[in-house]
Formats: C-alpha cells, sequence, structure tokens
C-alpha cells in the first residue's frame, strides 16, 4: 500500500496540473487499478468508469478474490461487475463521493491445489453466482489526470453461494482520467 501511494505522488507531480474544473464532466473517462480485502480474503479490481452526464458515471470492473476458507481449503473467485454511480456530494474540486449500484456475476471455486477436505455429502466445488450490489466511492484527486480512489461494497448472491452469501468488498487504488 505505501508504494502505490508513492507511485501515486510521483505520477501526480510528474505532468499533472491542478485543476481546472475538468473533474467530472460528461465525456471524461478513467482507468483503474484497485487492492482490498474482501470478509473472506484479499483481492484486486481492475476498472474502467465513464462519465454519463456531469453527477452520474458508469463503471464496470473485473475482480479477482483468493483466500482461504479452513475446511474448504484455498479458494478463488472471479467476477465482473457493472454500476451505477451517481454523485451524492464534493468537497471542492478535490473529493468527489459517489453512491454505487448495480450488480455482479462470477464464478468461485474451492478446494484450489488440493486443499480442503473432501467430504461425500459436500457441495459442488464450483459455482456461477449473480447478484446486486451496492456501496459508497470516494475519489480525491491529485491533479487533473490522477486520483487516489476508496471503494467499499456489500452485495447479496443467488445461486447458491460456496464462498459468502453476503460479501463485502472495501478497497483503495489509483485511477488515471482522460478524455
Amino acid at each position: 500500500m505505501k508504494n502505490l501511494v508513492l507511485v501515486a505522488l510521483l505520477l501526480a507531480g510528474a505532468g499533472a496540473v491542478p485543476a481546472s474544473a475538468q473533474r467530472h464532466v460528461k465525456h471524461i473517462s478513467s482507468w483503474g487499478a484497485h487492492l482490498g480485502r474482501s470478509e473472506k480474503g484479499d483481492y484486486y479490481e481492475l476498472s474502467y468508469t465513464s462519465m454519463l452526464t456531469n453527477h452520474l458515471a458508469l463503471r464496470a470492473g473485473a475482480l479477482r478474490d483468493a483466500g482461504n476458507l479452513g475446511g474448504r481449503g484455498e479458494y478463488s473467485s472471479y467476477a465482473g461487475r457493472v454500476l451505477l454511480a451517481p454523485q451524492l456530494f464534493r468537497l471542492g474540486e478535490v473529493a468527489y463521493v459517489h453512491l454505487l449500484l448495480g450488480a455482479t456475476a462470477g464464478y468461485e471455486r474451492t478446494h484450489e491445489n488440493g486443499t480442503g477436505e473432501l467430504l461425500v455429502d459436500a457441495r459442488e466445488p464450483q459455482r456461477f453466482t449473480y447478484g446486486p450490489q451496492a456501496g459508497a466511492e470516494v475519489d480525491c484527486f491529485l491533479g487533473n489526470r490522477f486520483s487516489l480512489v476508496a471503494t467499499a461494497t456489500k452485495g447479496y448472491l443467488l445461486n447458491n453461494p460456496i464462498i459468502d452469501q453476503w460479501p463485502g468488498y472495501a478497497s483503495a487504488g489509483l485511477r488515471y482520467h482522460f478524455r
């Protein structure tokens, strides 16, 4: 995490100019990389965000979650999510807070690398899941092009998930904004 902050500060100082009120205007897009914790393990996510209007964004992301479930062994989960992000409020030209509302679909597996106990009556070690998600996100701009982002989401998964019925995610990341 320290390295991520250091890279963000170096990149912000290497060509990013202070704001000129172009933070959240229609047709601005961004790519993001996020690292964080889920309720069962660690995850990383790559995201793309497009401002549909000056106060509404569409965010798409792909994430990988991995960890250890004790008796079920190591697990991994791959998911894609699409979220609408209406702006709740902003603090000057520095911080923008968005509500996140959308859906996720994913694939999860347990007993990875031969770990965990295989029980006769155990559920299948893999499954597709889907469901709604909601959360909040804060963008703190370092200049016109880069921002540090903090995200927290909670969801509900359908189709009898193996790992977690109510997955929660919290992350920090870096975004690059462009037109």
